[in-house]
């Protein structure tokens, strides 16, 4: 038995015959590759503690993926139809999970914005490509790397898979929400994991199978698991300081790719110089998994000292934590608004894209359809790619008869969240610039 320490789950456990596969991926360079990727980017400027990597994550999920699976299977109440098809494709649904985010970058959504290239579609090139994963994968059995590539773009035949690892109830979210609330200190999103578990349960929706939870049992599971999001996105994900670094970091990028366009002899990392321009192919795979946080980090201290007043400003002010500050754009008058732009640009040495970031909900790489407003994509980011299956929508509750209820037609507190969803729409500017808004809005009040 192979086991992990770990701060979630106490001990994550394998045995070295029977998860032989799960071992060898994780000793593939690209899943090793993970414990230099941290899960929640620049949340440390916020939460310390949140120094967390990917490579832990992925672990958990796993780990959960295995016992959903074990629960269902061995459950009285599933019916043998959905047993033989979970056991079927048992080993395909294990793999999956331990690898789904093996396609994430450096300041992953950062990246993608730069790239214009999703994780997910990292993740397929990698299960596809010149890699360990995939001679581990096709080494174990002939077909497997895309088997578990089809779960990840969810298009896999096993509807039962695909929504365990993604859809409102999957195991990625189960573990995150646990793992990014202890590891950040903040406790908004605890749950009860056992009692969830525990009532899980497999019924038929749309004459297509569902994983929901049982009605009598796991209602109150259900809406602490809806809570445990929402407190976790308003105070963690969508916090104001966290998605302040978050825009800087998109400003340096933005201003290194301005610079080195307009001289050549710019430096840039190899690695990402080469993503940027010849990402295709394997030598584009190659180098995108060379980039973690260090190389990142290294280089943002090496642009510091760059002769460029705009990326010295922003790459130092990154590395001093003296970020941008909030405004409220609910709480602005946008004449006063556009009055102290106007000043500011007069003024102004720097492009104003460079000192006004505006910043909405549907901006962030972290979105829900049950905590914000109608519109924003999934946690995935953007539009699913043709052909694919969108994740479910919704979390269904199974009563005795095995007919579904949504959780928000159920449950009065969940209807109430979802007929009031979240919206935050603000704008992020230097200090300064912070506190003319601020004196000109108090003048004219």
């Amino acid at each position: 038995m192979a086991k992990f320490r770990d701060p979630v789950h106490n001990f994550i456990s394998f045995e070295k015959k029977a998860d032989r596969l799960l071992l060898d991926l994780i000793h593939t360079r690209e899943f090793q590759r993970l414990r230099h990727i941290r899960q929640l980017g620049l949340s440390m400027f916020t939460y310390p503690g949140a120094e967390h990597s990917r490579f832990t994550h992925s672990l958990g999920v796993a780990h959960l993926m295995k016992r959903f699976l074990h629960h269902l299977m061995d459950g009285e109440r599933t019916s043998p139809q959905w047993i033989a098809e979970l056991r079927e494709h048992q080993e395909v649904a294990e793999a999956a999970a331990l690898i789904h985010d093996i396609g994430h970058g450096p300041f992953s959504h950062a990246l993608e914005r730069l790239t214009k290239e999703r994780h997910e579609q990292w993740t397929i090139r990698i299960l596809l490509g010149n890699t360990e994963v995939r001679q581990v994968l096709e080494g174990h059995r002939r077909g497997l790397a895309q088997e578990v590539a089809e779960v990840i773009r969810r298009t896999h035949p096993s509807r039962l898979v695909v929504k365990l690892l993604s859809s409102q109830l999957d195991v990625d979210r189960t573990d995150y929400l646990l793992r990014d609330s202890l590891m950040t200190g903040a406790k908004y999103g605890m749950f009860d994991l056992e009692w969830l578990i525990h009532t899980l349960r497999i019924g038929v929706v749309n004459d297509q199978p569902e994983v929901g939870l049982d009605l009598k049992k796991g209602i109150s599971v259900a809406e602490d698991f809806v809570m445990a999001r929402y407190y976790m996105y308003l105070h963690v994900y969508l916090h104001k300081t966290t998605r302040s670094a978050d825009l800087m970091m998109d400003k340096i990028f933005e201003r290194a790719i301005e610079l080195q366009q307009e001289d050549p002899a710019f430096r840039m990392p190899e690695e990402l110089y080469r993503l940027l321009y010849h990402r295709e192919g394997e030598e584009g795979l190659a180098n995108y998994l060379r980039l973690t946080d260090h190389t990142i980090w290294h280089t943002v201290y090496q642009w510091s000292d760059s002769s460029d007043p705009i990326l010295s400003t922003l790459c130092t002010n990154l590395l001093k934590r003296r970020l941008y500050k909030a405004i409220d754009l609910e709480q602005v008058d946008p004449l006063v608004l556009m009055d102290v732009m106007g000043e500011v640009a007069e003024g102004a040495d720097w492009p104003l894209k460079y000192l006004f970031l505006e910043d909405e909900d549907s901006s962030s790489p972290y979105t829900d359809s049950y905590l914000l407003e109608e519109g924003t994509s999934g946690e995935t980011g953007g539009q699913e790619e043709p052909g694919e299956e969108e994740a479910s929508e919704n979390i269904y509750l199974f009563d005795e008869q095995g007919r579904a209820h949504e959780l928000s037609r159920t449950s009065p507190l969940i209807r109430a969240i979802r007929n009031q969803r979240t919206a935050l729409k603000r704008l992020y500017v230097p200090e300064e610039v912070r506190e003319r808004i601020l004196q000109a809005m108090a003048a004219r009040s």
